[in-house]
């Protein structure tokens, strides 16, 4: 698990390592410079020339100062900065002596259009941007992204919020982004993700009381967490022993969206999945999935009082008797429930809160229809407004985007795993299948909709890397998921799971 901070948290944490632990800032900012002056020697020969564009703030000290290094190291580097003089800070002031005494090249701010440099280093904003850029700031920053040059961005590409990922006004758009001492949600949602490029965590020298001294409640799951997050399987055991799934899903012209969402339960390792649908559809399910139960629609009651865990919603339709539907599970449903598709649209109809027993899976335009939110708004802050409509609604959220994230109310979970390849017809009902089937093996319902997140985008790479982003189905992303689960158990005897050992 790796923990994402704003870039409040991030200018929080600097400055307890200034003013409690009393690390000099200079030696900080040297710290910074010298982890990104080694990034660049990795990635650039010798012979390139460099520009490192400065704003007057620290970000510009952390610029001047890895330009200055790369000097030292024998490459072709120079410094221009951008902005009043009047407002610079001390650090970067100093910064700039130092660099004119080592006889580091100072250029006037045209130097970016001269067309000369083969890398620019983005040091013209931090993190604790917090406005539109405008005026020569927004020329200079659309002058790199024109200028052909490879750009390396300092800490956060200018432009982006450290929080949000929102585009404040003008953004540079970055190969590398070196971010220091710790990661910014920024990089990590988009749109501010797909402007920094491949991201280094670099090590400054932050104490670890500094870091402790800010929590952070926004982190994303890396492959090593499977381990510990997946539910263990018991040796003696039977099919009632991983849960009962009921599937509330799917109406006359929707056979395939109960299908994918009940095969995702199984696949998940449900030990029995109820399927409730329409009787148009019995054959066709039995057919394709025979190993689960089915009922029509009337068993609904009977259905809720059986479960371990309820998905209602993918491909229900919006008939009275959908609704009714939704509004029997809403008002009944004694375990935990996932709310899909559909279901959310009707579950709006019924009621505006519900308790955090209840999943709901909106992708944007339903997150939208359900929060009142318009979605350019939630595209600006998905991370934000995720976490405060779960909290004003009581249930887990799962605002579904590139960058899906799953909220608590209180915690931000956002998903690193997936690809494009994966935005196709039914990859959501898989979604909810999988985490039904997490849930029917007793895993609490935030627990289950990080974990069904996590892994479905991890099903999705396994299949994009072997079939292609442009050919994949939602089915392959179930095969996905049954490869990623196996591979846990391969260094095990038959018998035991990686969970349980």
């Amino acid at each position: 698990m790796k923990y994402l901070y704003s870039g409040k948290q991030a200018k929080a944490i600097d400055f307890h390592a200034i003013h409690t632990v009393g690390m000099p800032g200079l030696v900080l900012m040297e710290r910074a410079a010298m982890t990104a002056a080694a990034a660049i020697r990795e990635r650039e020969p010798e012979d390139v020339r460099i520009l490192a564009v400065c704003g007057a703030g620290n970000n510009g000290g952390d610029g001047v100062a890895t330009a200055r290094i790369l000097c030292q190291m024998g490459y072709k580097a120079a410094v221009t900065v951008v902005g009043q003089s009047d407002y610079m800070t001390e650090d970067m002031k100093k910064q700039l002596e130092i660099a004119v005494g080592c006889h580091v090249p100072v250029l006037p701010a045209s130097s970016v259009t001269d067309g000369v440099f083969d890398v620019m280093l983005d040091a013209v904003f931090g993190v604790g941007l917090s406005r539109p850029v405008e005026g020569v700031y927004a020329s200079v920053l659309e002058q790199m992204n024109d200028s052909g040059a490879r750009i390396y961005a300092l800490d956060i590409p200018s432009g982006v919020d450290g929080e949000s990922g929102a585009i404040l006004g003008r953004a540079v758009k970055a190969d590398v982004t070196i971010t220091f001492g710790v990661n910014k949600t920024g990089l990590v949602v988009y749109p501010g993700c797909a402007c920094a490029g491949e991201v280094i965590v670099g090590d400054i020298g932050f104490p670890r009381e500094s870091v402790e001294s800010v929590p952070s409640s926004v982190y994303f799951y890396e492959p090593e967490d499977l381990a510990r997050l997946l539910p263990a399987r018991p040796p003696r055991s039977h099919k009632g022993t991983f849960g009962k799934v009921l599937v509330a899903a799917g109406c006359e012209t929707m056979s395939g969206a109960c299908f994918l969402a009940a095969k995702a339960a199984y696949r998940m390792g449900a030990g029995l999945v109820k399927v409730v649908s329409v009787p148009a559809n019995r054959d066709v399910l039995l057919t394709a999935l025979p190993e689960i139960l089915f009922s029509d629609r009337d068993g609904l009651a009977e259905g809720v009082e059986w479960a371990d865990a309820i998905v209602i919603g993918p491909g229900l339709g919006q008939s009275e008797e959908a609704e009714e539907m939704v509004r029997y599970v809403v008002e009944n449903s004694p375990v935990p429930t996932v709310i899909d598709g559909d279901g959310i649209r009707l579950c709006r109809r019924i009621t505006d809160t519900l308790t955090d027993n209840f999943v709901l899976t909106p992708h944007i335009k339903e997150m939208s229809d359900f929060t009142g939110i318009p979605v350019p708004e939630l595209q600006k802050d998905l991370v934000g407004h995720t976490r405060q409509s779960a909290e004003q609604t009581g249930c887990i959220l799962v605002g579904k985007d590139a960058r899906t994230v799953v909220s608590d109310g209180r915690e931000c979970y956002i998903n690193v795993s997936g690809n494009n390849g994966m935005a196709t017809g039914g990859s959501g009902d898989v979604l909810a299948g999988t985490i039904g089937g997490l849930l029917g093996q007793g895993m609490e319902p935030f627990e289950a909709a990080k974990l069904g997140v996590y892994l479905h985008g991890l099903g999705g790479d396994v299949m994009a890397a072997e079939r292609g982003r442009y050919s994949m189905i939602a089915s392959d992303i179930l095969e996905g998921i049954a490869r990623v689960t196996a591979e846990m158990e391969k260094p095990f005897s038959t018998g035991g799971s990686r969970a349980e050992k």
